[in-house]
């Protein structure tokens, strides 16, 4: 389980790719949960597809757009796979207008984007190769990609409203970056991210959260007008009070990614 960094072409729509193979079988059958976090997930399965929460096995290359809450999956000792995190103005960018049919699923890559261009992702990829060699293939079908598609005449809009919101700015105040008024800001999320500005905002507020409780970085109550607040938004969304997690312990999977602070909170 390893991070290779994108290229630096790809910095801004590309956080980093994720490489996960459970080698010594530690984890083979076991429930893995992940956290709802500001990012989508492009993945392509090199060896047994892990399974999703009811059981269905992952595409061979998919796309998790944003989640709104934890989701479970299985994997075993023969899976290994690659996750392309991409960042919100990696999503609309990318995968332009997806954000509606993206938002709390897992798509198959060929239904989203046809079988030819889907297909070309895994083809192009030596499941023998190291995780170098892999980034490196993923690097050369993102930027053709990039290359490939027009602009989205209104990301830069809503890129300016995200960091606004990121920062824990409000909604109104987003809409002013974004030089637009509130319904149209919210009709732009709906589109391209498949949630609304209040959403996105409390993912990153329960984002920062976790990363604190994970870490010890940070206070995990920030950006919460209260900690009956807080305890709110992650029983909602994680399924657990704060102070539930706390006693149980991060996965260890959690412990290798995120633990630094520098990558996102995934796991749980």
């Amino acid at each position: 389980m390893l991070v290779q960094p994108p290229a630096a072409a790809l910095a801004a729509w590309v956080q980093g790719y994720w490489f996960i193979q459970d080698l010594a079988g530690e984890h083979e059958g076991r429930a893995i949960r992940t956290s709802p976090i500001p990012l989508a997930v492009l993945s392509v399965n090199m060896g047994r597809p892990n399974a999703a929460q009811d059981g269905s096995l992952v595409p061979q290359a998919s796309l998790l757009g944003l989640q709104s809450r934890a989701r479970t999956w299985r994997s075993w000792s023969d899976t290994y796979f690659v996750m392309a995190m991409l960042t919100v103005p990696g999503l609309i960018r990318l995968f332009p207008h997806a954000g509606e049919g993206s938002a709390d699923r897992l798509l198959d890559l060929g239904a989203l984007i046809g079988d030819a261009q889907a297909g070309s992702l895994p083809a192009d990829i030596d499941s023998a190769a190291g995780p170098r060699a892999i980034a490196a293939r993923l690097d050369q079908w993102l930027l053709r990609r990039l290359a490939a598609l027009p602009a989205v005449p209104e990301a830069r809009r809503v890129v300016a409203a995200h960091d606004v919101l990121r920062q824990g700015g409000r909604v109104e105040c987003a809409a002013h970056a974004a030089q637009t008024d509130r319904r149209q800001l919210h009709r732009w999320f709906l589109r391209h991210l498949g949630v609304g500005p209040k959403d996105l905002a409390d993912l990153e507020r329960l984002h920062n959260s976790l990363r604190g409780m994970q870490t010890g970085l940070g206070d995990p109550v920030a950006g919460y007008s209260d900690q009956a607040h807080q305890i709110r938004s992650w029983r909602r969304r994680l399924g657990v009070t704060p102070g539930a997690y706390a006693r149980q312990g991060r996965s260890a999977l959690a412990a290798q990614f995120g633990a630094d602070g520098r990558e996102p909170c995934f796991y749980l």
